[in-house]
């Protein structure tokens, strides 16, 4: 976007638009994306899911037991998933009793948000 000093006002709540637009379609993309699922829940797919978590739960707590820690992007790569849903099923097994979660570490990064979709940037 150019930008005109004699209307930066206007300029600024164009910007605010835009930023609320692609906002609000990644709301509306989430709850189109929870109705589904909740409505496919079936007592298969659950129970497949619990077995996908248990596989996926297995890899973590077998890092956890050798390693003391895990590092999400290596462990990621290694079982073909995102560094987030490591992290995710990392909360999952702390909340089930089955890890402990003792330390947090973290980074600084490069300020791009890994969880939006390409098509709303």
């Amino acid at each position: 976007m150019n930008i005109d000093i004699k209307n930066l006002e206007e300029q600024d709540m164009k910007q605010l638009v835009k930023s609320l637009e692609l906002v609000s379609a990644r709301i509306l993309d989430s709850v189109v994306k929870t109705s589904q699922l909740a409505g496919g829940a079936t007592q298969e797919m659950q129970l497949l899911f619990d077995q996908w978590i248990e596989c996926l739960g297995g890899a973590l707590t077998d890092a956890v037991d050798k390693d003391g820690a895990i590092i999400p992007e290596k462990l990621a790569q290694d079982i073909g998933v995102t560094p987030t849903t490591i992290i995710s099923l990392a909360l999952a097994l702390h909340r089930m009793g089955k890890i402990k979660i003792t330390e947090v570490k973290a980074a600084p990064a490069n300020g791009e948000n890994t969880e939006i979709c390409g098509c709303l940037k």
